[in-house]
């Protein structure tokens, strides 16, 4: 849905259903920034769009990164009366008057996102050094915050250095550099970065919604969640922080709760195509694709250039067998981002159960050639081989020495080389905190049941395979595919 936005590379092959989380940034002319993953998200259950997840081989919510939208919160007053004395300064009568027509032009390039030709004007209008302290100050926020929406982050953070330095008292710049911290993965800075923000400005709805994405990348959930309400409470009508608490509420299993925050999203921003999305995925972890169809057609509807809510629908048609349908979005997706990897792994599953293993195999081959070091495609190409009756020892050897080996579910492609047995698979699933081995147990039984169904032990493998419809989330692309090979075995394939 996605976890999170996403153009950005990494070992996201296989997360087709992701929420986005949304963080913002004020400032004049760039108010926003939406981090709509990843994570999206999903991640795009949500964006630059959205980062792509580490887990391939299930649909699921995951982390975004920032992508940028054009409106957003007001300041709040202390944030303004800042900004307009600093404006004010410039606009004072000087000898200065080429240097403050730069800076009012960078200005307004930047609220055009013409941030290029923004960085350039501000460059020369610091190189005459015309400027007071608190000025010069603004003009590095400025150009920071240009910096950082080219995603030349390491520019921005020295940018944003410098403009606390000289204007210690605007708390913009410490939002903007929280950001680039949780980019980084470095949570403990983006919190202290946000906490000094509030001290600034101590009822600013936006800075406790980033707040609470960064609670919830520590897997802080509950704080996550008070940060969120907060929020809302500063400003029921923040669609994105509702938004951003589903999220929150996803992770904890308490998916009415979520379906709730995105009903409310939805009512204040009814154009909110991310929401219908990430909705959908919770409709379709409850059991009900056709809910979750619905909430996808209205995304696509909105927003027919996203390629995951593509792949999202493309899932859903899967979980119901209706796999013309999903191959049908799956192309629709492979045309708007055709190398995403994710798009060739699920549309490569989809063909291994609809008669198409040729067409299967070419998809799964370029996957394994987009991800080498994901044990996703390389699994599920092995998969294909079996349906078609290939012997593909040599090219499972080969695709497996390219997997990085400390990444679930790797162990698997252990399995299918002999390497160990399907208990020890069990045992690496459990590892980890509770709700990532309740999926990777899922996972396990999956591919455990199929390997044993294709090796002689069909009793055996047909029985694991209905406990995996029994006790998985039907969003889980190994419940889709799990009632596939059940299918098959019914009908004498």
């Amino acid at each position: 849905m996605s976890d999170a936005g996403n153009r950005s590379g990494g070992a996201d092959d296989g997360e087709e259903r992701r929420v986005r989380d949304h963080r913002h940034a004020a400032d004049e002319g760039h108010r926003q920034i939406m981090v709509v993953p990843a994570a999206h998200v999903l991640a795009r259950l949500g964006a630059a769009f959205r980062q792509r997840n580490e887990n391939p081989g299930v649909s699921q919510i995951g982390a975004t990164r920032p992508c940028r939208s054009a409106g957003g919160l007001r300041y709040a007053a202390a944030c303004a009366a800042l900004c307009v004395s600093i404006l004010f300064a410039f606009a004072a009568p000087s000898a200065a008057q080429t240097a403050r027509e730069l800076v009012r032009e960078g200005l307004a390039a930047k609220e055009r996102r013409q941030y290029p030709y923004a960085i350039q004007l501000f460059d020369e209008a610091l190189r005459r050094q015309e400027f007071a302290p608190d000025q010069r100050g603004f003009l590095l926020y400025s150009r920071g915050v240009s910096y950082e929406a080219l995603g030349l982050r390491d520019r921005a953070l020295g940018d944003l250095d410098a403009a606390i330095a000289l204007l210690p008292q605007f708390p913009n710049s410490y939002i903007y550099r929280a950001l680039i911290w949780t980019d980084r993965r470095e949570f403990d800075r983006a919190r202290y970065d946000l906490m000094q923000a509030l001290r600034l400005n101590p009822d600013n709805a936006l800075i406790y919604n980033n707040l609470g994405s960064v609670y919830e990348h520590k897997a802080e959930l509950d704080l996550a969640i008070e940060n969120y309400g907060t929020a809302i409470r500063l400003d029921p009508a923040y669609a994105e922080a509702f938004y951003n608490r589903a999220r929150a509420f996803i992770a904890k299993q308490d998916y009415q709760s979520a379906v709730a925050d995105y009903d409310r999203a939805i009512a204040l921003q009814k154009n909110f195509a991310d929401a219908y999305s990430n909705r959908g995925g919770v409709y379709l972890m409850q059991g009900d694709a056709e809910k979750a169809i619905a909430d996808f057609d209205e995304a696509i509807r909105l927003r027919e250039s996203d390629p995951i809510f593509w792949t999202n629908r493309a899932n859903a048609y899967f979980a119901l067998g209706r796999y013309n349908e999903a191959i049908g979005d799956f192309d629709r997706a492979q045309k708007i981002d055709p190398g995403n990897a994710a798009v060739f792994l699920g549309r490569g599953r989809v063909r291994v159960y609809a008669d198409a293993i040729a067409a299967a195999v070419d998809d799964l081959q370029t996957a394994v050639r987009l991800r080498p070091s994901s044990p996703n495609p390389a699994i599920w190409l092995h998969i294909a081989r079996v349906h078609q009756g290939y012997a593909d020892r040599q090219e499972l050897e080969a695709n497996t020495a390219r997997v990085t080996r400390d990444q679930w579910p790797s162990a698997v492609l252990d399995l299918y080389l002999g390497n160990v047995d399907t208990v020890r698979v069990r045992q690496i699933a459990e590892e980890g905190n509770a709700p990532q081995a309740a999926r990777r147990l899922c996972e396990a039984d999956f591919y455990i049941g199929e390997f044993l169904t294709h090796n002689g032990k069909t009793p055996d493998g047909r029985q694991i395979l209905q406990t995996v419809m029994a006790k998985c989330r039907s969003a889980d692309v190994v419940f889709s595919a799990a009632n596939a090979e059940l299918s098959e075995l019914i009908q004498g394939k």
